[in-house]
């Protein structure tokens, strides 16, 4: 017989106040089916276009903001820092919604003996400085000793998580604070969107960029790292890196900035604001090796200064 039970939940906006009772005609849920490795096999439930695009546009209002919040908290202790990974390359002009933020902090050290802090203290600083919007996780690795940094509107609201990087991790450079770039969010007036919905989001403010070239270089680093990664969640990741280099590689007016740079004798590939010496030797290579995984991509890393060759790999 079909247990009958009677649930009351409370208002997700609020802790207290008004409790919403469910009717006693709703049964009781079943587990979701799950597989022998302990995954769920209940199929997803395909959302209809305009809630797909509802869903996508108030996440990544959720980003934006916490991209604001947790740059101010930076830039108010006047340490430099940029946004880098899919954000920035939404607001350079890219069509993906980025799920998270990913944010180098760059610091500058006045004496030998004074040292940066560590990318664990800058999340501290974060939590101590906001609270109520940003709280830890620990991580899947249950061995792992790092915690991540996640924002929130309200207490169990939606959250998106935020990556905190220093110099040095995965080739980010210190990045002076002149070469910053500031972005404002552009509103997409888009017949699909609800309404112009994300054109109401976005709001005014800008948020820190690092620069185009550096993203471009960074983002084909990470399509290299997945395909050779051994792990096969890793290496599923190297389709949407080598997506999003297409779709940076598609702005127009970016490129066209690279170029009349490279027109002035001016080789944004050798900056060494942006680029280590091995950095920028991996970054040709890589260039190469994505040119023979999509030579359909070769004439515009040629427009940029690449030589492309054929190269297995």
């Amino acid at each position: 017989m079909l247990e009958i039970v009677s649930v009351t939940y409370l208002m997700p906006s609020t802790l207290e106040g008004p409790s919403i009772t469910l009717p006693a005609s709703v049964p009781r849920s079943t587990p979701a089916p799950v597989s022998s490795s302990g995954k769920s096999t209940a199929k997803k439930r395909h959302l209809p276009r305009a809630e797909k695009m509802a869903a996508q546009n108030a996440h990544y209002a959720l980003v934006l903001e916490a991209a604001q919040t947790v740059t101010r908290i930076f830039e108010r202790r006047e340490l430099s820092c940029a946004v880098f990974g899919s954000l920035a390359a939404k607001l350079y002009g890219s069509s993906r919604v980025p799920k998270d933020v990913d944010l180098l902090v760059s610091q500058e050290v006045s004496s030998p003996e004074e040292r940066p802090l560590t990318a664990a203290e800058l999340k501290e600083l974060v939590i101590n400085s906001d609270p109520r919007h940003f709280y830890l996780k620990l991580p899947r690795d249950p061995a792992a000793e790092y915690r991540i940094l996640w924002y929130r509107q309200e207490y169990k609201g939606p959250e998106c998580k935020v990556d905190i990087l220093v110099p040095g991790s995965v080739n980010l450079p210190r990045l002076p604070r002149h070469r910053v770039m500031f972005l404002s969010p552009r509103a997409e007036h888009d017949d699909d969107t609800l309404n112009g919905e994300e054109s109401r989001i976005v709001g005014g403010a800008v948020i820190p960029v690092v620069p185009f070239a550096l993203l471009l270089a960074h983002k084909l680093q990470g399509w290299d790292d997945h395909r050779r990664a051994e792990e096969s969640h890793y290496k599923e990741k190297q389709h949407q890196d080598a997506a999003d280099v297409r779709r940076l590689l598609g702005l127009r007016r970016e490129m066209k900035l690279v170029m009349d740079a490279r027109r002035s004798l001016c080789n944004v590939w050798n900056d060494k604001d942006l680029f280590s010496e091995d950095f920028e030797r991996l970054t040709y290579l890589r260039v190469k090796i994505y040119c023979a995984a999509f030579p359909d991509r070769e004439a515009e890393w040629r427009s940029l200064g690449f030589e492309t060759v054929e190269c297995v790999f």
